[in-house]
């Protein structure tokens, strides 16, 4: 009789096992999605030393998986069972919080060189006399996805307010791509994030630093003049050029920002719905750590990665306001 009482406890012990697994296991890895918005190697590549590192910093099993683009992304959030998290972009977020009734919750927002915000930026090229967004009608559109909050969504809400009417469209995959596409000719004008201008440490000291609405080349470019700013004085450029300045090193000559349009609340880090409370804990715990360690901010900074310089903890509301720049309603929170 206790053989048998023994075995069935066993069975029973078995059959919770198997039916309640416990993520974050060798045979049952939590699901980290990464948004293809440079190039996709390159953003697969960090995703998965990030991975390994956070292995390393909580014994948690995690794979990096890369989507096929923006929508796909949404679709694998849509219909997690509480085992992903991800970094999604702000509309990403927004339109995820949209389709399943809040069942996503937001963590950590990105930060860049000390801004929780960022822009869309139209660029061109310099001599294309494009210089305003009239110039734009009837010009061909490079951009990188439809599903893209600096690349396409906001753009298209600032051209349709603007009764502009563009002569084509070339779609890239990547917001690199975009800016590559343009530099070979291959459209008029492309969209896609832009940051400040970053000024020299010893002025960010003394408070120098750029503000939303600022020239979006305040300090590099003299737009007067059609040359950069004095070298000794220059403020560094760290919007999209940079991720193909590489290969481009005359980007910067060659082209400029048109408009921008925004601020837009920085891209995050954020949990399906029925993620384990736990887990979620130690992930953050661990994706800050990670961060402020040098090897990790070699990665999360990289301009051909993501970009990110820190993270800080937010709430839902941080996104209120892209939201009504986007057309959707803001959450009754009573």
């Amino acid at each position: 009789m206790r053989r048998l009482l023994v075995l069935t406890l066993t069975a029973v012990m078995a059959l919770s096992v198997i039916g309640f697994a416990q993520i974050g296991t060798h045979d049952e890895p939590i699901t980290m999605l990464l948004v293809p918005s440079t190039e996709a190697a390159v953003v697969q590549e960090a995703g998965d030393a990030i991975a390994d590192a956070l292995y390393d910093l909580t014994g948690l099993y995690i794979e990096a998986v890369m989507t096929a683009d923006y929508r796909a992304f949404i679709e694998a959030f849509r219909t997690a069972e509480g085992d992903i998290f991800g970094i999604p972009t702000t509309s990403q977020y927004i339109e995820i919080f949209a389709e399943t009734d809040g069942n996503i919750e937001v963590a950590l927002a990105s930060v860049r060189r000390g801004y929780n915000y960022y822009f869309s930026s139209v660029y061109a090229r310099r001599d294309s006399g494009i210089e305003t967004l009239a110039d734009l009608n009837g010009k061909t559109w490079i951009y990188n996805d439809p599903f893209s909050t600096s690349g396409y969504l906001t753009p298209k809400v600032i051209f349709d307010q603007n009764g502009i009417t563009v002569g084509g469209t070339v779609e890239t995959g990547g917001h690199t791509n975009s800016m590559i596409a343009l530099l070979e000719g291959q459209g008029d004008f492309c969209t896609g994030y832009g940051s400040p201008t970053d000024a020299p440490q010893a002025l960010q000291a003394l408070g120098y630093r750029w503000e939303w609405g600022d020239d979006p080349e305040l300090m590099f470019w003299d737009r007067y003049n059609d040359t950069f700013i004095r070298e000794d004085i220059r403020w560094g450029c760290v919007d999209l050029r940079l991720a193909v300045e590489g290969d481009y090193p005359n980007v910067y000559e060659d082209i400029g920002v048109v408009s921008v349009a925004g601020p837009l609340a920085n891209d995050c880090i954020a949990f399906a719905g029925g993620f384990p409370a736990d887990l979620k804990e130690q992930l953050v715990q661990a994706l800050q750590a990670h961060i402020h360690s040098p090897e990790g901010l070699a990665i999360w900074n990289d301009p051909s990665f993501y970009e990110w310089s820190d993270m800080a903890p937010i709430t839902d509301d941080f996104y209120d306001v892209n939201r009504a720049l986007l057309g959707y309603e803001i959450p009754d929170r009573d």
